[in-house]
């Protein structure tokens, strides 16, 4: 999964390499952050694999700084949307998908949201909201 931002030269990265083992990396004029590695073997939430705070985005002198999250979700619940009451100004929550050959199937996600401190009850949810978790980092 790519995404791209603006300026041309920012993005973010995620791939898996195996039903197991995840990389994902955020380019901020190059590569500012990358991170493999496997799943954890468990995780507090249905369906939540994994979510990491990414690379902030945007200039702090200005209203446009943003922090990117990066998360790992099982199967093809999509798409994932903010519910709860999003923090405002948050971008859409980006998706990617990705299949293997023992029919394992997950869903790569980013969303960035605003520095600063959100509602408690924002979460990100499948659109069937059998999935959903905190909108924050670390997850309490």
């Amino acid at each position: 999964m790519v995404i791209r931002r603006e300026p041309p030269d920012a993005g973010e990265l995620a791939w898996m390499q195996d039903d197991r083992t995840f990389c994902w990396a955020a380019v901020r004029e190059g590569i500012a952050h990358q991170e493999c590695g496997p799943l954890p073997k468990a995780w507090p939430r249905v369906g939540v694999l994994l979510v990491r705070p990414g690379m902030p985005f945007g200039d702090r002198q200005e209203d446009n700084h943003y922090m990117v999250f990066f998360a790992i979700v099982e199967g093809g619940h999509g798409p994932y949307h903010y519910t709860g009451g999003p923090p405002s100004g948050s971008g859409p929550v980006r998706e990617g998908t990705a299949a293997f050959a023992s029919g394992r199937t997950v869903g790569l996600l980013t969303y960035e949201r605003p520095f600063g401190r959100i509602p408690t009850g924002a979460e990100i949810c499948s659109a069937d909201n059998s999935v959903c978790f905190p909108a924050y980092y670390p997850e309490t």
